[in-house]
């Protein structure tokens, strides 16, 4: 939580084997695939209540979410007060007067799991204190007095020092901790490195952004975190905007949008460090908010339930959705689901697609890498920003030899993608099934090269299969 170009596109992938790193540090057995829920922050920022997250709840039975998957309520930053009691103990703010406990026991009751928020530091972006120096008392808290599920842990203050080392003992201290209770909780981190001078990074150049600094290796990271959190930015409701218009807080002077956010695990991340257990998290969805949201997008009040609000088109969040279930993020809707059904109902379809997030969930579990790039310069990508990288092909290696391809079209003009089969991981004279995701429905056989025309802001996703696979 915080602030002249070729028509076709031809992948050449060079698939990379699935990364399955031991967990030492880590060890709760969680996130064996990335965690699937619903998170109050996008929607409803600062402004929540125990009633709130007790219809989100209820709502994610109603809707049919709870049965494909999705299964964490996550509260985020705006449930404490902002100091703790004569014995240092978090404090629950007058919204919730049943306390955390009991929320935990009614979102218990209806299969789901509860998540909570705090930050690695003395306060956090939300209106609570921080955990610095109460680690240990925290943990006890989160999972013994409260039973929750999930931590988010955020970095928001500066006690902290952001230099490597000591960040990664702070959120090694508080992992340990945990883990100490007794009790698995999913714990997801906001680490914080300084963006690059080139690339997409370059107008965030020297600012601190959400990212796993380069200096922690694939293990360390492994043994530290189910998710890590990669952006330069929060995820707005935008697809790009340069400057980001105010919401939850003042204009800002960067760019911002799901675009920045898709470049900032290009650049700020490796893809191959996302493996079980420990993945790289392109933050909170935004689909199906339509404007209407607390964060940031056009017309914005920074409060929730705004109606005159702009956001995203559903070609926009299919693209979205597509793209971080592909890439294993974990996928935390935001929207309002208490009426999703009746006032947005092809969007609530969208969110439960079971066939986006089966690739999500795939149990293969491979590394998804970006291989192909197409921009308007025909400059590298650190030589670009992101509104000159026009195309992107998404691959991931599936259970059962099959492979999940997502093309997506970032320009203003539809344009011809391919991708080859070979490519692929299959023979070049192998007949393959294509199945189109977002239609659920076969797209036909190749045996050579899948080609289509993808709109702009859309994306083509299929699965590859060879026409001998059984489900």
């Amino acid at each position: 939580t915080m602030r002249g170009l070729s028509t076709s596109l031809l992948l050449g992938l060079a698939w990379v084997g699935t990364c399955t790193l031991g967990v030492h540090g880590l060890d709760n057995g969680l996130g064996r695939t990335p965690p699937l829920g619903w998170s109050t922050w996008n929607y409803f920022a600062n402004h929540i209540n125990e009633t709130v997250i007790k219809d989100m709840a209820d709502a994610m039975v109603s809707t049919g979410l709870r049965d494909v998957g999705y299964r964490y309520v996550n509260i985020d930053a705006g449930y404490l007060t902002r100091e703790r009691d004569a014995n240092g103990t978090l404090v629950v703010n007058s919204n919730f007067p049943s306390g955390i406990k009991a929320l935990a026991g009614y979102v218990h009751a209806r299969g789901l799991l509860l998540g909570v928020y705090t930050d690695l530091t003395d306060r956090s972006c939300g209106l609570g204190p921080g955990s610095f120096g109460h680690y240990e008392q925290d943990a006890r808290t989160f999972a013994l007095e409260w039973d929750a599920d999930y931590l988010k842990v955020d970095y928001c203050g500066s006690s902290v020092s952001r230099d490597p080392t000591p960040q990664y003992a702070g959120f090694a201290a508080l992992r340990d901790a945990l883990n100490k209770t007794g009790k698995a909780i999913y714990y997801s981190i906001c680490p914080h490195a300084v963006a690059p001078p080139v690339g997409p990074a370059e107008p965030y150049h020297g600012a601190s952004v959400y990212a796993p600094p380069t200096e922690w290796t694939a293990s360390q990271r492994s043994e530290l975190a189910n998710s890590i959190l990669v952006e330069f930015t929060n995820n707005f409701d935008l697809w790009y905007a340069d400057p980001i218009p105010a919401g939850d807080g003042g204009e800002m002077h960067e760019p911002g949008g799901v675009i920045t956010n898709i470049d900032s695990v290009v650049q700020m991340t490796k893809l191959e460090y996302s493996v079980p257990g420990s993945w790289n998290d392109a933050d909170m969805l935004q689909i199906c908010t339509f404007g209407e949201g607390a964060t940031r997008h056009y017309n914005s009040t920074g409060r929730p339930g705004n109606m005159a609000g702009d956001g995203m088109t559903m070609t926009e969040y299919t693209s979205h959705l597509s793209v971080w279930a592909i890439m294993g993020s974990p996928l935390i809707q935001s929207a309002d689901l208490r009426s999703i059904k009746q006032r947005h109902p092809e969007c609530l379809d969208l969110m439960l697609n079971e066939e986006i997030i089966a690739v999500n969930q795939d149990v293969f579990a491979s590394a998804t890498l970006l291989y192909t790039e197409t921009n308007v310069t025909g400059a590298g990508f650190n030589d670009v920003n992101s509104t000159r990288i026009v195309g992107q092909a998404w691959g991931r290696r599936l259970d059962g030899g099959r492979a999940a391809a997502v093309l997506l079209n970032r320009g203003e003009q539809a344009r011809s993608m391919t991708v080859a089969a070979s490519a692929l991981g299959f023979s070049a004279t192998e007949t393959l099934d294509v199945r189109d995701v977002v239609a659920r429905a076969k797209a036909g056989t190749v045996t050579d090269n899948y080609t289509v025309t993808v709109a702009p802001h859309a994306v083509s996703f299929v699965v590859l299969s060879p026409t001998t696979f059984k489900n």
